[in-house]
């Protein structure tokens, strides 16, 4: 690599060999604490000056620690970046060791009559939150103001060696400067997993040494009344790999609807704990394998093994496949039966802590208890069944290319049937047999089996369908009455029931749409199918909508799609390094019948038009004509592919572009002479 030689005038870290030099804690630049916006984005509500991380190994009792250290100081420009001084540092723990914070610092500087004003945090201002396997510590950074600059820096020391930290090179604002290095010895390997689309500016890597001091002590003085230990240190020397990563001027990540993970594409960089091997000893594998994956889940006490432990469910069994004749039937009425009677605690997990007799008794559980309970209900029938161990949407995509546990965060089940696979999530109390809940629609899944396990894909069976009649009359003053009557099938219809079920009451739920939307008022309302998954779910509607037609003169002027116009493009980025991501296919159709008020005519309406993308994978239709009295308005959306990849993205922005052009434009009644 070329070596840069940079001055910033803004920036008080120097570029050495392509590497940021770190400065002491406590020096700030007056130009920096006076600097009102950032030149490369002046939009950006913080900038962090730098952020500054490393790891390394050391020798405790005999056993190695992790050592990671951060450093980092952020320049406040609005209100907007004040949570950025809202800090929670995650320290692990188990029931013989737990995670040593050290040093931890927080200083925030303001510029007050010229002058550089600190106000250190005080440690009664620390807190922390205790979770089952973690602590976090939190606090919060006093006198933070428009134009102040945070700084904080700590030391984590670990005993969790498959824990080595990963790094975000990107945030939700801009970096000058981030910058990790990790010094590995020769006894450990770690895979590395990188995401993001950002170049790195500094990506050393180098061979090197180092030495590691032991502490022992021997008995060294016995004689009489002196039983003193002599300490004696000894000196390991290790081979040692340094890597020394860096961007500098990283930009925001910026967030736009449909992508299915940030996580997936935030500059970052993960490991995972591969191999040790200590001098004189067996090298110790992990995870080394995807066949030796299977054979530790089959054979582990809270996964596979559990899976044989069927005696508890036979009672329940004779009764919930009574009459059931073929094995379709007896699959879907164990489903039905275990939705129903288990109910999901909201924990993804991949180990059943618990068992899945306690859970069973109890009637709630984690995703993978809950999972492998179906599971296990399925093989004590004699159906061919094993569980699938994948990622969530939320926890991001779990790479297949080399073997791991660690990035899996939930279980379902897989059933094969009547020739075919059918993949099963019993968390969700409204999925019906054979669809999996939007949230499991996340690349492939690793199934554990007798033999060496498999991969599936996590694909979506259904649509999102939704289907909406408007039948409303227009008064002479602009107050629209009538009706809408809704249809919700597919994901549309597990939406809706999701939603319908988070309210307390069917009035808090219509209440919370009045609220949202504007000028709407319910007067009456029934929902039908709302506990048949297998068929849509229909709501009627009696409304009144006011606030939507504009009087000027004797005109009368509205936009006919009412509630279901798009009013602003929800792509607006210059350019879209990540893939917009549906979901899954989408089919929306809406038909308005407008009756016009006595002694109105349409002066002037919307043209019908097609709006789609050159491959139809998106398709909008628009068709308004006039009958008698009547305006028929039928609109529908259709989307039939669901991943969409950054070089489409100028296309798809563009098309509604075109969609929130023609959605914005009305309908003209005219009162007649």
């Amino acid at each position: 690599m070329k070596l840069i030689f940079l001055v910033l005038l803004l920036c008080i870290f120097t570029i050495c060999n392509g590497q940021f030099a770190e400065p002491k804690f406590g020096k700030i630049d007056e130009s920096d604490l006076s600097m009102s916006k950032y030149d490369k984005d002046t939009t950006a509500a913080a900038l962090m000056l730098f952020n500054n991380g490393s790891t390394e190994f050391t020798l405790k009792d005999l056993s190695f620690q992790l050592v990671y250290n951060r450093h980092c100081q952020v320049k406040i420009f609005k209100k907007s970046a004040f949570p950025v001084g809202d800090v929670s540092i995650r320290l692990f723990k188990s029931a013989s060791t737990s995670e040593d914070l050290r040093n931890l610092k927080a200083v925030t500087y303001n510029l007050v009559d010229g002058k550089i004003v600190k106000t250190k945090l005080d440690n009664d201002k620390i807190y922390k939150a205790e979770g089952k396997n973690y602590t976090d510590v939190k606090f919060a950074f006093p006198e933070i103001k428009e134009g102040s600059i945070i700084e904080f820096s700590y030391i984590i020391f670990s005993d969790f060696l498959y824990n080595l930290r990963g790094w975000n090179f990107q945030y939700g604002y801009p970096a000058r400067w981030s910058q990790y290095k990790y010094v590995i010895p020769e006894y450990f390997e770690y895979r590395e997993a990188s995401k993001g689309y950002l170049s790195f500016d500094v990506n050393k890597r180098d061979q090197g040494s180092t030495m590691f001091t032991i502490h022992s002590e021997s008995p060294a003085d016995r004689s009489f009344g002196n039983e003193r230990q002599a300490v004696q240190n000894e000196t390991l020397k290790a081979n040692t790999k340094t890597t020394v990563l860096g961007i500098k001027d990283v930009p925001a990540f910026i967030s736009e609807p449909n992508i299915d993970c940030e996580e997936n594409y935030i500059q970052s960089i993960e490991f995972e704990l591969s191999s040790i091997e200590y001098p004189n000893q067996i090298r110790k594998n992990y995870t080394q394998s995807w066949e030796s994956v299977n054979t530790q889940m089959k054979n582990d006490e809270d996964f596979g093994l559990l899976l044989k432990q069927v005696g508890f469910l036979k009672d329940s069994l004779n009764v919930v496949c009574k009459n059931k004749s073929s094995d379709v039937e007896k699959a879907s009425a164990i489903y039905d039966y275990i939705q129903k009677r288990m109910k999901w605690n909201g924990e993804y997990r991949i180990w059943a802590t618990k068992g899945i007799k306690k859970p069973f008794t109890d009637g709630v559980g984690s995703s993978a208890e809950i999972n492998l309970l179906l599971t296990a209900m399925y093989k004590a029938a004699g159906l061919q069944s094993n569980p699938v161990m994948f990622s969530t949407r939320e926890n991001g995509i779990a790479v297949t290319y080399y073997p791991t546990i660690t990035k899996y965060n939930s279980i379902l089940s897989e059933l094969e049937i009547d020739g075919k696979t059918v993949l099963l999530d019993a968390t969700s109390k409204y999925c019906p047999f054979g669809v999996l809940p939007s949230s499991d629609i996340n690349g492939k899944g690793r199934v554990v089996n007798e033999t060496t396990g498999d991969w599936v894909n996590l694909e979506p069976k259904e649509k999102f369908i939704e289907t909406k009649n408007y039948t409303l009359n227009i008064t002479p003053d602009g107050v629209l009455t009538g009706s809408i009557i809704s249809s919700y099938n597919g994901y549309g219809g597990i939406y809706y029931r999701n939603t319908l079920n988070s309210e307390k009451s069917i009035d808090d739920f219509y209440r919370k749409l009045q609220e949202g939307s504007k000028g709407l008022t319910v007067n009456k309302y029934s929902v039908t199918g709302r506990y048949d998954k297998s068929k849509p779910v229909t709501d009627s509607l009696g409304v009144e909508v006011t606030d939507h037609a504009e009087m000027i003169g004797d005109k009368i002027l509205f936009y006919p799609l009412l509630f279901e116009r798009l009013e602003k493009n929800r792509y607006t980025l210059e350019e879209r390094k990540y893939p917009v991501d549906y979901n899954y296919p989408i089919s929306e159709s809406y038909i308005f019948n407008y009756t016009l008020p006595a002694g109105y005519k349409v002066e002037s309406m919307p043209q019908s038009a097609t709006l789609k993308l050159p491959d139809n994978s998106i398709s909008i239709t628009y068709n308004l004509h006039v009958v008698d009295n009547k305006i028929i308005v039928e609109y529908r959306r259709d989307v039939n592919k669901i991943l969409f990849l950054p070089d489409e993205y100028p296309k798809l922005k563009n098309l509604y572009n075109e969609v929130v052009k023609k959605h914005g434009e009305q309908v003209i009644l005219k009162k007649s002479s």
